[in-house]
C-alpha cells in the first residue's frame, strides 16, 4: 500500500552524501524525491542517479531486505498513458526472464500516488558511454574482456527470446570490478514480435539500417548495435558521424565505415573482422547470433562461448571444441624417455646412500668371498664336487640398531658359553 513520502515533500531537501560515485552539491538537481524519503514503507531514497525520456532512476535502500536497489520511475504523464504503462510492465516481464552475470537483474514493479516504478539491481559503477567520453577507448585486453561480456549478456537475452532494441554504451554499466552489465530493457520486445504500424524504436545513433526502414527489430538488429558499441570500445570513435538524421540513415544504408585497423593499428584482425561483420548492411550478412560473435572473440571455441553465455553446451559443441594440451606421439615418447632416464639416475644415486652393503663396504669383492667360502667348506671336511650353490647378503635389523647405539651405551659383558653335559 502506498503511504506517500517521509519526510513530507514541503520540507527542504537536503543533499545526499553519496550517489553512486558522485557526491551531490547543492546545485545538483535532487529529482522528485528527496534523499531520506521512504516510499511504500520499504524503499529509502539515497539520491537521483539519472534521468531520461523514460523516467528517473534513484538509488535507494530496500529496508525490508537490507540491500541497495535502483528504482526507475515512469513519468506521471506516461504512467497515465495505457500504451506506455503496458510497455513499462512489459520491460519487467521480459527482463525478469534473463538471469546472467552480465545483465542487470530486474526485481519487481510498484506504484506510488499514480506513478509506476520498478526495482532492479543497483550497479555501483559508471556507464560505458561516460567512460569512453572520458578516456577515449579501452586498452585492448580490457576492451576484449568487456566485448566478450557484452556478447555473453546479449546471448543470454536472445536465448530467452528477448530483443533489447536499445543497446548502446550508456545502457551498459561497468561495476566496481570492471564487469559489464547490460541495462534498460525499456524498449525490449519478444523475439518475432513485429513493431506495430512500422514504429521506429531505439536510439538513432545505434539503430540498424532495417530499423530506419520500419522493418522491425530482430536479434540481428541487436548485433548491429553490438558492432557499433564494439567499434567504440576498440577505437574510441563512432563508426558513423553525421550532422543530420538524413545523413546518418544514408551512411548506414551505404555501409561505408572506416576499418577499425586504420584507426588502431594493434587491433586483433579477428576482432576487426567480427566488428565489420556485425556492421553489415543486410541482416543476413551479419553473424547468426550473439553466441557466434562470442565464439569468434574466444578464439573459435564454441564450448567456451556457450559456457560464458550461461548456456548448456550441445553435444555437437562439445565435439567441436578444440582439444587442448595434447602432444604429438613423437614428443610424448621423448618426454617419457627423459622421465625414465631421470628415474634410473635418481635410483642409482639413491641406492648408494641407502644400501646396507654400500654402507658396510666389505674389503673383498663377491668373487673373492666365494673362494673363501669354498676353502672354509673344505676345511670342515666337505670335499667333492658342488652340486648346488647360493650366495647373498642378509642383515639383522636388531644388530644394526645395536651397532648404531654402540657409541652411546657401555659395552655389554660377554655372555658365558653354555656348558655341555658330561
Amino acid at each position: 500500500m502506498a503511504t506517500g513520502l517521509s519526510p513530507p515533500s514541503d520540507q527542504p531537501r537536503t543533499p545526499s552524501s553519496l550517489v553512486g560515485r558522485l557526491v551531490y552539491a547543492e546545485s545538483i538537481d535532487l529529482g522528485g524525491f528527496a534523499p531520506g524519503a521512504v516510499l511504500v514503507d520499504r524503499y529509502r531514497i539515497v539520491g537521483l542517479v539519472g534521468r531520461g525520456g523514460m523516467g528517473e532512476v534513484y538509488r535507494a535502500d530496500d529496508i525490508k531486505l537490507g540491500q541497495v536497489v535502483a528504482l526507475k520511475f515512469l513519468p506521471k504523464a506516461l504512467s497515465e498513458d495505457p500504451g506506455r504503462r503496458d510497455r513499462f510492465f512489459s520491460e519487467v516481464r521480459l527482463a525478469r526472464q534473463v538471469a546472467h552475470p552480465n545483465v542487470c537483474r530486474m526485481y519487481d514493479v510498484g506504484e506510488l500516488e499514480g506513478r509506476h516504478f520498478l526495482s532492479m539491481e543497483y550497479v555501483d559503477g559508471e556507464d560505458l558511454g561516460s567512460l569512453l567520453r572520458r578516456i577515449g577507448r579501452l586498452p585492448p585486453d580490457k576492451a576484449l574482456e568487456v566485448a566478450r561480456q557484452l556478447c555473453a549478456g546479449l546471448a543470454a537475452a536472445h536465448e530467452k527470446g528477448v530483443v533489447h532494441r536499445d543497446l548502446k554504451p550508456s545502457n551498459v554499466m561497468l561495476d566496481g570490478r570492471g564487469r559489464a552489465r547490460i541495462t534498460d530493457f525499456g524498449l525490449a520486445v519478444a523475439a518475432g514480435e513485429s513493431d506495430s504500424e512500422g514504429e521506429v524504436a531505439g536510439t538513432p545513433a545505434y539503430m540498424a539500417p532495417e530499423q530506419f526502414a520500419g522493418a522491425g527489430a530482430t536479434e540481428r538488429s541487436d548485433l548491429y548495435a553490438l558492432g557499433l558499441v564494439l567499434y567504440e570500445l576498440f577505437t574510441g570513435r563512432s563508426a558513423f558521424v553525421a550532422a543530420t538524421l538524413r545523413d546518418l540513415v544514408r551512411l548506414r544504408r551505404e555501409g561505408n565505415v572506416i576499418a577499425p585497423g586504420e584507426i588502431v593499428r594493434e587491433i586483433d584482425p579477428t576482432v576487426e573482422a567480427t566488428i565489420l561483420r556485425c556492421l553489415a548492411v543486410r541482416p543476413q550478412d551479419r553473424p547468426e547470433s550473439a553466441l557466434a560473435v562470442l565464439t569468434a572473440l574466444t578464439g573459435g571455441d564454441p564450448l567456451k562461448a556457450a559456457l560464458a553465455a550461461g548456456q548448456t553446451p550441445s553435444p555437437s559443441e562439445v565435439a567441436a571444441a578444440p582439444v587442448r594440451g595434447a602432444l604429438a606421439p613423437a614428443a610424448a615418447w621423448a618426454c617419457l624417455g627423459v622421465v625414465l632416464a631421470t628415474l634410473v639416475a635418481a635410483y642409482g644415486g639413491l641406492s648408494a646412500r641407502v644400501s646396507v652393503l654400500e654402507r658396510v663396504a666389505p674389503r673383498l669383492p663377491p668373487s673373492a668371498l666365494a673362494v673363501k667360502a669354498e676353502e672354509a667348506m673344505r676345511a670342515l671336511g666337505h670335499g667333492g664336487a658342488c652340486t648346488d650353490d647360493a650366495s647373498g647378503f642378509a642383515y639383522d635389523d636388531g644388530a644394526l640398531r645395536a651397532a648404531a647405539t654402540a657409541s652411546e651405551d657401555p659395552p655389554a659383558a660377554p655372555r658365558p658359553l653354555p656348558q655341555s653335559g658330561a
